[in-house]
């Protein structure tokens, strides 16, 4: 199995920073990033594995989510659905499923106001910056997009505090996705694109 590992910077993901494709913070980072990477493996076969933190408002910090769908302002006007995959293993912990809400900035409640907040409490569980772009990028060109998150607030801090709060965190993500690769590979090779 081929595995294009992605994450927005590489604080999420500790040790493992030498098999992710890196976007950088937020959706248009992410768009060119996977455009020019999806474009050079265009004609291989691969499961794209999207990893990092999110904003939840009823998590605990340190949770780890298997995101089940992705919802993402102004896709009400699209014409798909963003349902992700799985991987044809069973994660190594018992994970919880995740609607996520990709959103154009930090969502904090020092961002948006507490009227958008509770209507996202409704449509969502999690939230992050690149995740639309990713997938939609990955669905034009007909790869599979599969994506674990871990949370790191609870919409009340600052992207400051989340940089500081992501490195703590890293490793956390960093065992789980070791142990679910070592899953894997009972039954088959894996190879990380870069």
């Amino acid at each position: 199995m081929k595995l294009a590992l992605f994450s927005a910077v590489p604080e999420e993901v500790g040790g493992l920073r030498e098999m992710v494709n890196f976007t950088g913070i937020g959706r248009e980072n992410a768009t060119r990033a996977a455009l020019a990477f999806f474009d050079r493996h265009r004609h291989e076969d691969f499961i794209t594995l999207n990893v990092g933190t999110v904003g939840a408002h009823h998590l605990p910090v340190g949770t780890i989510l298997s995101v089940s769908e992705i919802v993402s302002s102004g896709t009400d006007f699209t014409d798909f659905s963003m349902k992700l995959d799985t991987l044809p293993a069973t994660p190594p912990q018992p994970v919880s499923p995740a609607v996520l809400f990709s959103s154009d900035s930090f969502v904090s409640k020092s961002v948006y106001t507490d009227d958008f907040l509770q209507q996202m409490m409704h449509k969502a569980d999690c939230f992050d910056m690149e995740s639309s772009a990713l997938y939609s990028v990955a669905s034009f060109y007909g790869k599979k997009y599969v994506s674990y998150k871990i949370v790191s607030d609870n919409l009340d801090v600052t992207i400051e505090v989340w940089r500081q709060r992501v490195v703590e965190l890293s490793a956390h993500l960093e065992l789980f996705l070791d142990k679910f690769f070592e899953e894997i590979r009972k039954n088959e090779p894996l190879e990380f694109l870069k």
